[in-house]
């Protein structure tokens, strides 16, 4: 194959990341709708909803109709997950645009993949981080407790570190070349998107947990950053270093708001390991450590904002120069 042809197939293929659907709109050409029997124009009847131009019943409805048993249709949760490691931030997009219909439903598609993946971990890998821990080393603690809640709460917990990264993104890329100023809302579904991504990437993954842990660790973690790169730059169309120091902000972000959830959740689990003269000093060690994790929390924020904000003034800056 020449360099020319895999240059044709490469812009093809560009081209199909933007574009992936051709919605043509039939003439004025009347349909007769065979299910209610009225005459129409367009795709669709306006009565019953049954699509224009379906006629007798031949291979290709055998097909359709196989397809459809195994939810293989054009949003098929099969179909959403291939766009999302082809074109994830033109999916992601589309969707937040309007364009329901590209997508399998985000939040019931990071369910049901998180399912997957901890009952793919709790039948074949009842370990943590990679290594083997007894029952007796898991009863107490705050590493045992997080660990048996997050092996049965998965989902719940992807859908939660969803939630922790939507203000992060919004600071960070609110004012976009792309998809500018986009909402709260949306930003929820942005960061859906993207943990199902992430749980993909681990279930394709997988099998290395079988070689070395540490090596699927290093080798998720890249795949995942690198898909994170690509999947923000074509959403809101910042350049590669743009987009690397903006996720770079919302990782730290959303990992530190991670941890302050878990020290709160699991309060009692913290205090056994706080030294006991910490606690004779302050007396109400809970308010105080509030105080601690709401100022860490607010400078991180106040940071990215001062960051994102010189930033995008110096860009338009140079762009008014040139």
């Amino acid at each position: 194959m020449n360099k020319q042809r895999l240059i044709e197939r490469y812009h093809r293929f560009r081209q199909w990341q933007e574009k992936p659907f051709d919605y043509k709109l039939n003439s004025g050409e009347i349909h007769h709708c065979n299910n209610c029997g009225h005459d129409f124009t367009g795709n669709f009847c306006p009565i019953c909803s049954q699509r224009a131009g379906l006629g007798d019943i031949g291979w290709d409805s055998v097909r359709q109709s196989v397809l459809d048993v195994w939810g293989l249709g054009s949003r098929s949760l099969i179909n959403t997950i291939a766009q999302l490691l082809l074109r994830p931030g033109y999916l992601v997009s589309d969707y937040i645009n309007g364009k329901r219909q590209v997508s399998y439903p985000p939040v019931k598609m990071l369910f049901i993949v998180a399912l997957v993946y901890s009952l793919l971990n709790y039948w074949f890998f009842p370990d943590f981080l990679g290594i083997k821990l007894e029952e007796d080393d898991m009863e107490n603690g705050l590493l045992g407790n997080f660990y048996k809640w997050n092996k049965t709460h998965y989902s719940l917990m992807m859908l939660i570190t969803s939630v922790l990264a939507i203000f992060p993104t919004w600071i960070m890329f609110r004012n976009s070349p792309r998809n500018t100023r986009h909402t709260l809302p949306k930003g929820f579904f942005i960061q859906v998107f993207f943990q199902v991504l992430q749980v993909v990437v681990y279930l394709l993954l997988i099998p290395l947990r079988l070689l070395n842990y540490p090596v699927l660790a290093m080798t998720t973690f890249c795949v995942v950053m690198i898909y994170y790169v690509i999947g923000y730059r074509q959403l809101f169309g910042y350049g590669i270093w743009g987009t690397l120091w903006r996720q770079g902000f919302i990782l730290i972000s959303a990992t530190v708001f991670e941890l302050v959830l878990i020290v709160f959740a699991f309060f009692d689990d913290f205090m056994v390991m706080v030294p006991a003269d910490v606690l004779t000093r302050y007396g109400s060690f809970r308010l105080f450590a509030s105080g601690i994790l709401l100022m860490v929390v607010i400078t991180i924020l106040t940071t990215g904002f001062v960051f994102n904000f010189i930033a995008t003034k110096l860009t338009s800056h140079r762009a008014n120069r040139k």
